[in-house]
Parts: C-alpha cells; structure tokens; sequence
C-alpha cells in the first residue's frame, strides 16, 4: 500500500533519498534489495521523481569523491553473479532513471 502524503514527504526531503541510495552500498543484500525496491517505487511515483533520485545520487557520490552511481555500478561488477534478483533490481533502477 502506498501513502500518497508519505511519498509526498520523500520527494519534499531529499535527504530520505540520499540516504535510500546510501544503503543500496550495505553489506546485507536484504538491506540492499530494500533499498532498491523503495527506489524503484519512488521513481515509478511520478516522471519528476528521477530528476530528484540523480540530484541525490550525484550529492552522495559527490560527497564520496567517486563517479555518479557508484553503488549500483558495484553490484553490477560482481564477480560470483550468484544474486540474480539484484542485477534485476539494479537494471529495472536505472532503466526507469534513464
């Protein structure tokens, strides 16, 4: 169930998205699945919503001293490839971003 006044207050806060895509860089691949699934729903909300989710993740990267997507371009660049709902989480993100 989504709650338009929670959302709402997501996409009034970028701070909440910064951190969303912080925790896409977690040890824990629960953690991690979380975070995307969120981020996926957050971009899927509203077209204007992606703009907001790049503004984050360039501040958060920036911060880092790293290229934009860090994150996301790590998991894809594992080697095992043994977690494949993550590849197919972390492409679905960037498919709807771009």
């Amino acid at each position: 169930m989504l709650f338009v006044d929670g959302m709402n207050g997501v996409i009034d806060h970028n701070d909440t998205v910064q951190w969303l895509y912080t925790l896409s860089g977690s040890l824990s691949r629960l953690v991690v699945k979380t975070a995307l699934k969120l981020l996926i729903v957050f971009v899927e909300y509203t077209e204007l919503n992606s703009p907001l989710l790049i503004q984050a993740v360039n501040t958060v990267d920036g911060k880092r001293g790293v290229k934009p997507w860090s994150y996301l371009t790590e998991i894809l660049e594992e080697k095992n490839g043994s977690d494949t709902e993550l590849f197919i989480l972390t492409m679905n993100l960037i498919n709807k971003v771009s």
